[in-house]
């Protein structure tokens, strides 16, 4: 396998050959903070884009009634600008949060093989896996462009599975929703390529390393709200 020629080719072969793009990754560590930017970069291009496409008092009176009852001192804060850096501030901590984790969960996972990476390593690593999210943006940007921003902020972002169900936010299952990524089998699926690529394992272990944090954390998340 030949790694990625340059900075640009490696984020095609994200979608196009993962592997090269984690063998130049692990020859050049310093280029996964270009997938880390561009992942910061595009929630605020969306939600931009969103807040100029819908009809705000629209979307005040929907979220009124549902802020009444879940959160009401944020009824007093219920501006254009806030709500869109709420939106912004939201994603990007969700996508860092994500991606020190799973990081962490790397570097510790594959400590048994023989061949080692820094935390730092998994974290570009981690990036990479991370970065169809931008394909998500670009999606719910489509979206809400066919509807004309007929579409309530709480369900505009098609990265997640309330992207599709779109729950109010008075549901138990809103914030699980919310946070489920809808691109989670394409994560693991990446995960698997990266913990292959950088190490011994085997095809099995290896999927078990890229899929159980996903499935570990949503599965005691449903449980938890299932039961309580």
């Amino acid at each position: 396998m030949t790694p990625s020629s340059n900075p640009l080719t490696m984020l095609v072969d994200i979608f196009r050959s993962p592997s090269a793009c984690f063998l130049a990754i692990h020859q050049r560590g310093m280029w996964g903070w270009q997938p880390f930017i561009v992942l910061l970069v595009t929630p605020f291009l969306f939600w931009g884009a969103y807040f100029d496409m819908v009809d705000f008092a629209w979307l005040k009176q929907g979220l009124i009634p549902q802020l009444q009852q879940v959160s009401p001192e944020q009824i007093a804060l219920l501006d254009a600008n806030t709500l869109m850096a709420t939106e912004i501030i939201l994603d990007i901590l969700g996508r860092f949060t994500t991606i020190m984790l799973l990081a962490f969960w790397l570097f510790f996972a594959t400590k048994p093989s023989q061949h080692q990476h820094g935390f730092w390593k998994w974290f570009a690593a981690s990036c990479v896996i991370i970065f169809p999210a931008v394909v998500g943006d670009f999606a719910s940007y489509v979206s809400v462009l066919l509807k004309h921003g007929q579409v309530m902020s709480y369900a505009a972002d098609l990265n997640s599975l309330n992207g599709l169900l779109k729950l109010p936010m008075t549901s138990d299952w809103f914030e699980f929703a919310n946070a489920l990524p809808l691109l989670m089998p394409w994560y693991i699926a990446l995960g698997y390529a990266a913990v292959g690529t950088w190490t011994e394992f085997e095809r099995g272990q290896a999927l078990v390393i890229s899929a159980l944090p996903w499935f570990i954390y949503f599965f005691a998340w449903a449980l938890y709200i299932a039961i309580f």
